[in-house]
Order: C-alpha cells, then sequence, then structure tokens
C-alpha cells in the first residue's frame, strides 16, 4: 500500500510542477499602436522560451 501511495504522491508532484502557465504580451508599435498578443499558454521550459522570445523582441507580458 506504502508504495502504490508513493507512485501517486510522486505523479502528483510531477503534474503540479509542469502545470500550464499564460500569459498576454503587448508591443507599442508606432505605426499601429498597441498591439496585443492572444494568450500564451505553455508549460515548463516551452513557456520560459516563448517569454524569451517576446521579450528579446521588446514585448511586454503579463502572467496570469
Amino acid at each position: 500500500m506504502r508504495k502504490v501511495l508513493f507512485v501517486v504522491a510522486v505523479g502528483s508532484l510531477a503534474l503540479l510542477s509542469s502545470c500550464k502557465k499564460c500569459a498576454t504580451c503587448t508591443f507599442d508599435d508606432p505605426i499601429k499602436g498597441e498591439l496585443v498578443s492572444e494568450d500564451v499558454c505553455q508549460k515548463g521550459k516551452q513557456f520560459k522560451h516563448v517569454m524569451d522570445v517576446y521579450e528579446r523582441n521588446e514585448w511586454v507580458c503579463t502572467e496570469k
């Protein structure tokens, strides 16, 4: 029984640590005005990578 509970606990931690994060990003374009992205939703490292790409291109992102 302990092994089953241990496996369930480890599985729960794995799911919680890789939960989906969402953010909305904006960019102030001098010609078109403020541009707003659709919600950016990813998990784990993919979310960080996408946020890095937006920020390198001078977008401002706010996590939800």
